[in-house]
This record gives C-alpha cells, structure tokens and sequence, in this order.
C-alpha cells in the first residue's frame, strides 16, 4: 500500500530540518514500512531548505515529494488542504497520515481540509495504526477519554497523537541519498466560498455566485454574512 505523510506547513523557527510533529508521524510511517509498506513524504519548503530537509528524510522514506510554493507558510489551512489534496491526488496514496497540531495553532484543521478536497475518510486522534491493508487501516484512537479501535476503509487521511515510548525524533539509521522530486502548484485550484445550501443545508440563490478568500478569517466572515 502507499503510505503517504504531510510534514507540517509551518515556518520553521530552528535550525532542525524537522520538527517534533515531523519526528512523531514519521516514526508510525516508519512502522508501516517495515510491514512492507511503500511511504512517501510530502512537504513544502523554499528552495534552499529542501536539500537539507531531505537529507533528514533519506533514511525514513521511500520517496520525497516537495511542494514548490514559499507562499504556503503564511496560508490558512482551507488554502493548505486544498494546495496538498491537489499534490496527493498527482502523487497517489492509499493512506495519509499528517501530524498532531495543537488546538490553539492556526493549521490545526489542516488535516481535515486535506481530507475534505480528496474526498478521504477523515479520523483524528489517532494514537496507533494496528494494521493496514487492502481492506482498510486498523487503528486505535481516543474519544471521550474511551480508547477505541475501528477499521477505516481506503482512502483516509489520519491524524496522528503522540503515544507512549513513540521517540521525539526519528531513530537513528545510516544515511542514504534521497532524490526529491518537485510538484509545480503555481495556479491551484481557487479556493472559494461554497453555498451555505451545501455548509448548512440551507437553499440559497445559484446566482450568489463565488468568492476568492485569502484566509481563514476572511472565510469565516463570508460564511456568516447576511
């Protein structure tokens, strides 16, 4: 199966190529591929960062795929979604896993949104893969303070947590050289306000028409308009 893993889209503020999120969802990834599995990472960085950010991944990856467009850090996470479902449905996966991020960080629900554009099941919280075939990911996740385990079918997008005795960065395996191929996003698909008749459930005119936003404040003032 093809495993595929959103690094974060943030603007790095040390000097390590990866961060603690990264370190975390690559390690489950890196768990799956020792069950056979193929993994590819997918991030987005300037230019000048990606030789080193690839050197981090060579040991960890199959495949390295960097999203070309420096304007990525300071997008909202509808913008981010929707510019990496595009990349993920050129590149191909199975199963997406993308990093733990905190409530209160502004890419939180990128996740989702990512899941939302390529039309994938979506679990957050997910603290263990069990197992993964062609049939679905098994996982365990918690809820309520209730862990459970559910079978979700393919395609799906996965939230990771941190769990017990997961490292805070990947093991440490000999190096290798890791190719990075590049995805060109220059034009995405706009992003826009849908109709509230799709959001809400509520009729609204067709000739309402659409609107490009630039944000997530921005899309949550056009949403709740009069």
């Amino acid at each position: 199966m093809n495993v595929l893993v959103c690094l974060r889209v943030t603007a790095r503020t040390s000097p390590a190529p990866l961060d603690a999120a990264d370190a975390q969802v690559l390690a489950r990834a890196g768990a799956l591929r020792a069950g056979g599995h193929t993994v590819t990472a997918l991030y987005s960085s300037t230019a000048a960062e990606s030789e080193t950010v690839a050197t981090s991944l060579g040991p960890h990856v199959d495949r390295a795929v960097r999203v070309a467009g420096d304007e990525l850090t300071s997008s909202d996470f509808h913008t981010i979604g929707q510019v990496l479902a595009t990349a993920i449905r050129r590149i191909g996966a199975d199963l997406v896993l993308a990093p733990v991020q905190g409530e209160d960080e502004p890419l939180s629900a990128a996740p989702a949104s990512i899941a939302r554009h390529l039309g994938a099941r979506y679990l957050p919280l997910v603290e263990e893969i069990v197992g993964l075939d062609a049939s679905g990911a098994e996982v365990s996740l918690r809820a309520g303070g209730i862990r459970r385990r559910i079978r979700v079918a393919l395609p799906a997008v996965l939230a990771t947590t941190p769990g017990p005795g997961l490292p805070a960065a990947p093991p440490a395996v000999p190096d290798r050289s890791l190719s990075v191929e590049t995805v060109g996003l220059s034009d995405p698909e706009a992003t826009v306000v849908r109709r509230r008749t799709e959001l809400l459930g509520r009729p609204e005119p067709a000739s309402r028409g659409t609107q490009t936003v630039n944000s997530a404040a921005e899309l949550v003032a056009a949403l709740t308009r009069p």
